[in-house]
């Protein structure tokens, strides 16, 4: 087995777990008493004084720096409350951190109770957040691991390849090619690099009631972070918070600070670029987030869907 079999094997194996958990509870004097997170390509448990271990695979060094330098650059500095960094080390070969436990639930799990106003909220509340997360000072990420360029490059130079190898069928990749080469954008602009998160999706942000309002109570998971180029943010925005609602999508960029001036189609077009460029942008899986009857057949119409302005 490779690095990330013989991790994906370990995470079946609830003994083993639990005595790696366990070793670093002792270590740290924390709460015995645990509780699985299932989900999710890391070894995570809850503790029984409200702490959250995260336990990474001892190849994948850059995910647990990058997540120990945003939990703890970002912390006190948003809108929005993101987990307290209380420990980072190594058990054995394996790296990890042990983070505050915030309140809330996953948006997963009450996005769909919330009313069309309280979805709008949240939207708004995110908007507003992200924003603030790109306008702290790159200097702060100096160090983190993933660097923009080369994987920017790296990713437009096996673009064909890499959705070719996700199963991507030919009547969707052969679009490729000509949609990438008419999308005007230069992903190299340094004004527009700011500190990203890269994966918005429903189960990172964490909401609560207060005083009868749903409020945002939380925003986590940090490890595929990196300083990036703003638009690169919005392609999961679109998919997984928005989710083909383009009123909403239009309402996240423009509490993010978009002037209405500025939503235009050719923005449309260099998120749903973005989205063929980024790293974990499988278009193959993507494509089963849509409903069926809409028989979606070009890109054009994906970033109609997805990112329509």
């Amino acid at each position: 087995m490779n690095a990330d079999e013989q991790f994906e094997h370990l995470l079946t194996q609830t003994g083993p777990c639990l005595d790696l958990t366990r070793g670093v509870c002792t270590r740290h004097a924390l709460s015995p008493e645990l509780t699985r997170i299932v989900g999710g390509s890391r070894l995570m448990y809850a503790t029984g004084d409200g702490r959250i271990i995260k336990i990474f695979p001892p190849h994948e060094v850059d995910f647990f720096q990058t997540e120990v330098l945003f939990l703890n650059q970002l912390h006190d500095r948003l809108p929005l409350p993101t987990p307290r960094l209380y420990a980072a080390d190594r058990f054995d070969e394996y790296p990890y951190v042990i983070m505050e436990c915030l309140s809330g639930v996953p948006l997963t799990e009450a996005w769909a109770v919330l009313t069309d106003q309280e979805r709008k909220s949240i939207v708004r509340q995110l908007g507003i957040a992200v924003r603030a997360m790109h306008d702290l000072p790159v200097d702060l990420f100096a160090a983190a691991p993933f660097r923009w360029h080369p994987i920017i490059d790296a990713q437009r130079e096996s673009l064909l390849d890499r959705h070719q190898n996700w199963g991507l069928d030919s009547a969707w990749s052969s679009q490729i090619p000509g949609y990438i080469g008419g999308t005007v954008l230069n992903v190299h602009d340094h004004v527009h690099l700011v500190p990203l998160h890269t994966e918005l999706m429903q189960e990172h942000v964490f909401i609560e009631k207060r005083g009868g309002d749903w409020t945002i109570s939380g925003l986590i998971d940090y490890e595929p972070s990196m300083i990036g180029h703003r638009e690169y943010e919005f392609c999961a925005v679109g998919l997984f918070i928005t989710c083909g609602n383009r009123d909403l999508f239009r309402l996240f960029l423009s509490s993010y600070g978009y002037a209405d001036a500025e939503l235009t189609p050719l923005l449309s077009r260099q998120v749903m670029m973005l989205l063929l460029l980024h790293r974990y942008g499988n278009l193959r899986r993507f494509l089963g987030l849509i409903p069926t009857d809409l028989r979606l057949t070009t890109l054009s119409q994906l970033e109609q869907y997805w990112y329509g302005l």
